[in-house]
């Protein structure tokens, strides 16, 4: 547990010091016993785009199984498991709201209440996401602004009382309409009825910050449940099976799980009332709710904000480029390059066929004005959105579009920008890792003139070089097939006054062969069962907030079948995710 000063929260202002400080020191004693107390740093995997010089981060392979289960969703109850090994749910951590559901949570929970900023410390990536169970305890500074921020809710939601109260104090008694509270605002903040004991101390909690006015009590009551474990953390307790080794889920806590898995934040009312109703008792239950919430939009921002963490687009916000090498990029465009990416993929996903393999194909972009000047497109103005007709020959899905581009290339002139993008194919496409460099790796790289050396001559003189060869030779003829284009995304015919070559090679994948520039590449790619798993894999950590071990091959099989079968349907893709044994039971003994 980290320490914690209670100089530092005694000087600030309040009226609860003394009750809030309990409370937060006891969540934050629970909130750190899962992992060491860390503040993510700048560097850390995924958080900042790639600089100047080559270099690669590994992300984690996939695992799997021999075994061959029908495809999930077809009314199994939950405890029942198509695998042959029987029923493994896998590791079941309990795991701390992330920022971004904390910040959705809250503002479902007080709407005009919240603070327009919320101030979180960014969190440590693992294989790129920010949401895993691992490693994310609680600091002195997250503390602090938890603390503050409570106290911020809590005051502002009391401000106007009879907006927030179901009774009112005056009329029923404030006995009563504290109960009344504790039933329905209470059930919210921490996604459940609140047991004996726990209003109890709520009520206790009340009495003692009632300076004056019942608002008082309220405000307390507020603060404490906001920074209690409950509300925190998904605490999930389970029912026991006998003579199991794992656990079924309550209503309440399956619902939490399905409301955070396609929304990022707290179940809303219909989704309370199926928990309560028992509808969630068997997987159909599950599944019916799960379609009902595909239509919400909160699930295509659940679904854009994990695109942009496994596929690094989110990163084209934070891209530097020398204006000297790129004049034409410039820092006003990163929004525009990210919406025309945000565009599409909502356009695929939730418009059109919802295939994985259409946003590797599909012949179409968006673009404003700015855009269409920045690409040389002809026939767009103003700021608005529109759909734009690309030459298949020239661009094709969003590996072709400016903002994974820019990500992906370097300030070197391009002689590095294969590097990064035939990484990006292997590791986060293929989920097959790729080592770091070693320390002097860059006094190993052959010798170049920045005025004629083509990237692909810098690349076959690299893999002439047997120690940078061994490793350069699985990735770099996957990023040649991107050299018409330069570092900001722009298409090129010559590299260096040379004409561009943009022949590659895919090797080790199931789609092995020659291929040349990015849109045969993705056609390749869109025919691979190999991308396919990998996409399960990656939508599985990300879904389920944390890395896959051996124990989930039945319920990955079940997951890449689906990809496979639908092409990478997204939405049918999340729904097999609330299918699997891994969402709808926990193993015993994993939580408190």
């Amino acid at each position: 547990m980290p320490h914690f000063s209670r100089a530092g929260i005694d000087a600030r202002p309040g009226r609860h010091r003394s009750l809030i400080l309990a409370s937060l020191v006891a969540s934050v004693g629970l909130l750190a016993c899962s992992g060491t107390v860390t503040d993510p740093r700048p560097g850390d995997p995924g958080v900042t785009p790639p600089d100047d010089k080559p270099g690669h981060t590994g992300s984690g392979g996939t695992s799997g199984g021999s075994h061959d289960p029908p495809l999930p969703g077809t009314g199994s109850t939950p405890g029942t498991s198509s695998c042959k090994s029987g029923i493994d749910p896998g590791v079941s951590p309990m795991r701390r709201l992330s920022n971004v559901e904390y910040i959705n949570t809250v503002t479902d929970l007080f709407g005009a209440a919240v603070p327009p900023k919320i101030t979180l410390i960014p969190e440590a990536r693992v294989d790129g996401f920010d949401n895993n169970a691992t490693g994310r305890s609680v600091s002195n500074t997250l503390a602090l602004q938890y603390y503050n921020t409570a106290e911020q809710v809590a005051n502002a939601a009391t401000a106007n009382l009879p907006a927030l109260l179901p009774c009112d104090p005056g009329a029923q008694g404030e006995s009563v309409c504290l109960d009344k509270f504790l039933d329905t605002v209470g059930k919210r903040i921490w996604r459940r009825p609140l047991e004996t004991a726990e209003r109890d101390n709520l009520k206790k909690a009340f009495t003692t910050a009632k300076l004056s006015t019942f608002s008082d009590g309220i405000a307390a009551v507020i603060q404490v449940m906001l920074l209690s474990p409950q509300f925190m953390y998904r605490v999930e307790r389970g029912e026991a099976v006998p003579s199991a080794n794992y656990q079924r889920l309550t209503g309440f806590e399956l619902a939490s799980r399905l409301s955070y898995l396609l929304w990022g934040s707290m179940p809303d009312d219909k989704l309370m009332a199926a928990a309560e109703g028992g509808e969630l008792k068997d997987a159909a239950g599950v599944l019916a709710q799960a379609q009902r919430m595909l239509d919400d939009p909160r699930t295509a921002k659940m679904v854009g904000r994990f695109a942009d963490q496994w596929l690094r687009l989110e990163e084209i916000l934070g891209v530097e480029k020398e204006p000297e090498v790129y004049k034409t990029f410039r820092p006003e465009l990163r929004a525009d390059l990210h919406a025309e990416t945000q565009s599409f993929f909502d356009d695929v996903i939730w418009k059109g066929d919802g295939k994985f393999d259409t946003l590797l194909t599909a012949p179409y972009t968006f673009m404003n004005g700015a855009l269409a000047t920045y690409y040389g497109a002809k026939g767009v103005t103003g700021d608005a959105f529109q759909k734009v007709a690309l030459d298949p020959k020239q661009r094709a899905g969003f590996l072709t579009q400016g903002a994974f581009l820019s990500v992906l290339g370097v300030n070197d002139g391009g002689l590095t920008s294969l590097v990064y993008r035939g990484v990006f194919v292997r590791e986060r496409l293929f989920c097959q890792p790729v080592n770091d460099p070693p320390p002097n790796a860059p006094d190993m790289q052959p010798a170049f003139d920045p005025a004629t050396t083509t990237a692909r001559k810098w690349s076959e003189d690299r893999q002439k070089i047997a120690l940078c060869g061994a490793c350069h030779a699985s990735f770099d003829p996957i990023g040649l097939g991107f050299e018409n284009f330069d570092g900001v995304g722009l298409y090129r015919t010559t590299d260096h006054g040379q004409p561009v070559d943009a022949r590659g090679e895919l090797l080790n994948t199931d789609v092995d062969g020659p291929f040349t520039g990015v849109a045969e590449l993705t056609k390749k790619l869109a025919s691979s069962k190999d991308l396919h798993d990998c996409m399960a894999t990656q939508l599985f950590r990300y879904g389920y907030g944390r890395e896959d071990t051996d124990r989930d091959s039945c319920a990955l099989d079940q997951l890449k079948a689906v990809a496979t079968a639908t092409g990478g349907g997204w939405k049918d893709m999340l729904l097999a995710l609330t299918q699997t044994d891994a969402f709808l039971l926990r193993s015993k003994g994993d939580q408190p």
